[in-house]
C-alpha cells in the first residue's frame, strides 16, 4: 500500500490528504433551512397522495343498500321518568 521510496510516500500522504478534503466538504450536512425545506415538501407531498388515494376510492365506492324493515320488526326502547326526579333531559 504505501511506496518504498520518499517521494511515493509523500505523495501517498498528498493524496490521501486531497480525498479526504473531498470526503469531508460532500459529507457536511446543508443549513437547517434546506432540510426544513425539503420536510415542507415530503409532508406535502404525502398530504396529496393521501388526498388523491381517499378522493378515488370515495369515487369508486359502490352504495350501499338500504335495507327496508317493517315497523313491527324494529326494538323500540321505552323511555319513561325515573324515581329520581329528573325529567330525563338533563336539565334539573
Amino acid at each position: 500500500m504505501f511506496s518504498s521510496t520518499k517521494a511515493g510516500h509523500i505523495s501517498h500522504i498528498v493524496t490521501t490528504a486531497l480525498l479526504g478534503q473531498v470526503v469531508s466538504s460532500g459529507l457536511t450536512p446543508p443549513d437547517p433551512t434546506k432540510i426544513e425545506n425539503y420536510g415542507h415538501l415530503i409532508i406535502q407531498a404525502l398530504v396529496a397522495l393521501v388526498t388523491i388515494w381517499a378522493t378515488v376510492r370515495k369515487a369508486l365506492q359502490k352504495p350501499e343498500e338500504v335495507v327496508r324493515v317493517p315497523v313491527e320488526v324494529v326494538p323500540v326502547e321505552k323511555v319513561g321518568n325515573s324515581d329520581n326526579g329528573s325529567n330525563g333531559n338533563g336539565a334539573e
